[in-house]
């Protein structure tokens, strides 16, 4: 196993922890600059995921066209997630603010809404099939259990905030607890010997 790996897992747990800070104070001060941070927490986590299941990804042995394909799912990730929020920052927050009537359809944290569709699309559906792709292509039992169980939930969450919104949070187990996990089975497996 490389370095590479270690060092991505580390990122990918600062970042996880850093990520639930920021919901932490959000739901505990209700501050609009505590739901900024939050959301950007949320893009910046999504793109360490990409970087970070890229890195583990090859460095556990993975091919490269699981590789393309994890990157196409991550990629999915990011651009979504970063698309619901960033609409949210700079349009729907900001025009509310003004006190422009917004839709609760428009809103994200109001389910259903078009915002939060993009955003369990992209850590449901997107991320679920990253996890799957991950768990078909890389090496080593324990990372392919992680990889399965984290994309099942992705899925499970995904296909369930259709039916009820409280099924939505299978997944939020899935890629938040779970990658954490991942993270540190990477951080904590001892180097091989040659």
């Amino acid at each position: 196993m490389k370095q590479s790996c270690k060092k991505a897992a580390a990122a990918g747990i600062i970042c996880e922890v850093l990520y639930f800070l920021s919901v932490t104070v959000f739901l505990v001060t209700g501050n609009d600059i505590a739901l900024t941070v939050w959301e950007l927490m949320t893009v910046a986590g999504a793109v360490v995921m990409l970087v970070g299941m890229l890195v583990i990804a090859e460095g556990y042995g993975t091919g490269p066209l699981h590789l393309r394909l994890l990157t196409v799912s991550l990629a999915g990730t990011v651009i979504i997630t970063s698309i619901a929020h960033f609409t949210s920052i700079g349009v729907i927050r900001p025009l509310a603010a003004r006190g422009e009537a917004i839709p609760e359809y428009f809103r994200i944290g109001v389910f259903p809404s078009l915002e939060m569709t993009l955003d369990y699309t992209a850590w449901g559906f997107f991320m679920g099939a990253a996890f799957i792709i991950l768990f078909l292509g890389i090496k080593g039992k324990a990372l392919r259990i992680i990889s399965l169980t984290c994309g099942v939930l992705c899925f499970i969450g995904f296909a369930g905030s259709f039916f009820n919104e409280n099924l939505w949070y299978a997944a939020v187990f899935g890629y938040g607890f779970g990658y954490l996990i991942m993270c540190i089975s990477v951080l904590n497996k001892r180097p091989e010997k040659k």
